[in-house]
């Protein structure tokens, strides 16, 4: 419906509507939806009512017709968004509390008011929640629905943001002989679709979608194609939707944040000099204009960036404060403890902010089969969370635990659907706040909750403030401390989480024997062919341009000196950029190593880059924020790894791996030592060129590869956390045992 910007016209007579006269009003829509004043009188009646989900949406209907009638909608008494449901939106989650009381209330307006198309559609939905057969509801539903097809389009969202992806693509097939170019059903269609694996289906429905002259759609067509990794055929969908409103500062914004995650930083910075010409002060535009400069490599520019844009936002609940966080990891200038200060800094008022739950309804039982939920956005393609977690998913033993994950993500693929068949449930939480996310987990009864983003960009740690389990830790997703009080531990290891290093942890320190972390992919990777006897020493590194801090240049500059006549290989995201190359070309040549010594790659897709390792003799471990998955990648390849052990968990990844490798003569204390390493590596190059076979096959038989007895000892220090739990304790440290 277009909406009208002229005069509204005569008003018609002026009566309030009651309750015998609502079949009536949606009786004249259905002849005529685009009647304003019908659907401002809905709004009075289910104001009057009390039926807010309903007074909600036709409000929103009254408003895209007519956006003069807003005064008069907001006069009404309750106001649409004066409960706890905002909007039908609710209605799209996989468990609603209220959902019983709401569905006998709505059963009961019918009972008076049949011709109720709002009514009878949410008492379909809340059938379909509450395990109640829906299918008279829904067949009444669309034989009163004032627009054709659109009981099915809000079926469809409801279902597929529950999670129910086949039944969205049920309600949306429907729509195929009604309403076949309806751009915003084929637009969740194709979604559906893709969560399904039917990728090419999918790709015609969003095709179809694609042909909308929607500006504003598009944009939103274009995130959905995204997060599906067409993320070429996203930047096509944006250009069309700038082609139809040009200097329209959201949809550029819109662009700019796609161009930089994909890493086209050139294009990134044209676009953003668009916008600074069109709102030269955009908070987004600075924003996204600091994370230029970590793409760029400049962690510390774009920390300094980021704590003036906090200061200046004065929102202490800003999630710029976990962006600061993170970034801190990436700071060389930074001690260990400055940065676990920094982290319950910007933690304090997350933890203020939000009432803590005390009361819990699990059994306290030591022993007993435990169930165990996973908060994360991150099940997909080689997302490093879903590398690590996907194989432990496959194996926990369901007798003694059951595993519920919260998906707060947006991202779909096989992985995602292979993580969701290990699950007991599965419950999509992208689109629940807070309070209803963490209402979720404790009817769920959820006994030990699992954070495994940190501060990454899908975390939720406004529900681990609530608290939404009796016992809450971080595992995984994020190499560092949260900050957070109300997380009762961190998992790691002796190594990346020792006693000794209590003070820079807000949480307990919960070890894992050997390593926090276990590679096991099951993807086929064969070795490379060995590199030619006669070929020059390649050192290299495959680790994102954040983590190539000035000290670590300087340090791999000096190892390059070290060993005459080698090279160096670095590939990243950031190096497909001109720009980026020309800085780490200049910052090796003021360490006067010159370009020719200097090999830097872009991108490529993952098996391309894992035979990419057969090209490099030695790899070199970045610090202060080690490699973590590259690490692992590299040993697996049967490529050697020097590191640099730290202060704290994010410097402490190398040391993790290579101690429990059995592999510490590469391991160093100091970066002399790391020099000569690397040096002592690179004489017997000609020897490790024929080992690769050897290194993996150590690698697989030790503590990282060992995923069967890696999944056991979680299990185990899970069950340890929740009999502390249930004695009462107040114990912080759950040590290897002996």
């Amino acid at each position: 419906m277009a909406t009208v910007k002229n005069s509204p016209g005569p008003r018609p007579p002026d009566h309030s509507p009651g309750a015998e006269n609502v079949s009536v009003l949606w009786g004249q829509l259905k002849i005529k939806p685009a009647q304003p004043w019908v659907w401002l009188r809905l709004a009075q009646h289910y104001g009057a009512q009390g039926l807010l989900l309903q007074a909600a949406y036709v409000t929103r209907q009254a408003l895209r017709l007519d956006a003069l009638l807003e005064p008069e909608l907001r006069s009404l008494s309750p106001t649409p968004d004066s409960t706890s449901l905002k909007d039908d939106a609710c209605l799209g989650r996989p468990v609603l509390e209220e959902g019983s009381t709401l569905a006998a209330r709505f059963l009961a307006v019918l009972a008076v008011e049949p011709g109720d198309w709002l009514t009878c559609l949410y008492a379909a939905r809340l059938a379909e929640m509450t395990g109640a057969s829906a299918t008279s509801l829904i067949a009444e539903a669309r034989k009163l629905e004032p627009i054709e097809g659109e009981s099915l389009h809000k079926l469809g969202v409801w279902r597929l943001n529950a999670g129910d992806a086949a039944g969205a693509i049920a309600a949306f097939s429907g729509l195929l002989d009604v309403r076949p170019m309806r751009t915003g059903s084929m637009m969740y269609l194709g979604d559906a679709l893709m969560r399904t694996g039917r990728s090419v289906a999918a790709e015609k429905a969003f095709a179809r979608a694609s042909l909308s002259s929607n500006a504003a759609f598009l944009v939103e067509l274009a995130g959905k194609v995204y997060a599906h990794n067409y993320w070429q055929e996203a930047l096509r969908v944006m250009d069309k939707a700038l082609s139809i409103r040009p200097g329209h500062v959201p949809t550029l914004l819109a662009l700019a944040r796609m161009q930089s995650e994909v890493y086209y930083l050139a294009d990134c910075q044209n676009t953003l000099a668009r916008i600074a010409q069109l709102d030269p002060q955009n908070a987004e535009a600075n924003l996204l204009r600091a994370g230029l400069q970590g793409r760029m490599g400049d962690a510390v520019g774009h920390l300094g960036t980021l704590q003036a844009a906090y200061a200046q936002d004065e929102n202490p609940l800003s999630r710029l404060a976990s962006s600061i966080a993170m970034t801190s990891l990436y700071n060389d200038s930074m001690s260990p403890l400055e940065v676990a200060d920094l982290h319950r800094r910007v933690c304090a008022p997350i933890t203020t902010a939000f009432r803590q739950r005390t009361a819990f309804n699990n059994q306290l039982t030591a022993g007993r089969r435990l169930r165990v939920g996973l908060v994360t956005g991150d099940l997909y393609r080689q997302h490093p969370v879903n590398i690590f977690m996907l194989p432990i998913l496959k194996r926990l033993d369901s007798d003694r635990m059951e595993v519920c994950v919260y998906y707060t993500g947006t991202r779909y693929d096989d992985f995602t659907r292979q993580a969701k068949s290990c699950t007991r449930y599965w419950r999509e939480a992208a689109t629940m706040d807070d309070i209803a996310l963490q209402s979720a987990i404790v009817a769920d009864e959820v006994d030990v909750l699992i954070d495994l983003a940190g501060h990454t960009a899908s975390h939720r740690l406004g529900v681990f403030a609530l608290r939404a389990a009796p016992v809450q830790a971080t595992f995984l997703g994020y190499p560092h401390s949260t900050g957070l009080t109300n997380m009762d531990w961190l998992i790691g290891d002796a190594t990346v989480s020792p006693a000794d290093h209590a003070m820079l942890f807000s949480e307990g320190i919960a070890q894992l024997p050997g390593s926090v972390f276990c590679w096991h992919d099951e993807t086929v990777y064969e070795l490379p062919m060995p590199r030619a006897s006669d070929a020059a020493v390649v050192f290299g590194s495959f680790n994102n341009a954040m983590k190539l801090s000035m000290k670590t240049v300087a340090l791999w500059a000096r190892v390059l000196h070290a060993v005459p006549g080698s090279r160096l290989l670095l590939k990243a995201p950031s190096l497909r950029d001109a720009a980026v190359r020309t800085r780490f070309t200049s910052l090796f040549e003021n360490q006067g190593i010159a370009s020719e010594r200097l090999e830097l790659r872009g991108p490529s897709g993952l098996a391309d880059m894992m035979q990419e390792y057969g090209d490099i003799d030695i790899a070199l471990d970045p610090t202060p924020y080690n490699g973590g998955t590259t690490t692992l990648q590299a040993l697996w390849m049967g490529v050697p790894v020097i590191a640099l052990a730290g202060g704290n968990f994010v410097s402490r990844m190398g040391a993790s791996f290579l101690t429990t490798l059995g592999q510490t003569d590469w391991l160093a204390e100091n970066e002399d030592a790391y020099v000569r390493a690397a040096a002592a590596l690179a004489e017997n190059c000609h020897e490790l060129r024929g080992q690769r076979a050897h290194l993996r096959e150590r690698m697989a038989a030790s503590g990282l590869g060992d995923i069967s007895s890696y999944v056991k000892h979680f299990e185990t220090l899970l069950h340890a956390m929740w009999a502390l739990h249930c004695s009462g304790s107040r114990q912080k440290f759950i040590g290897v045992p002996s």
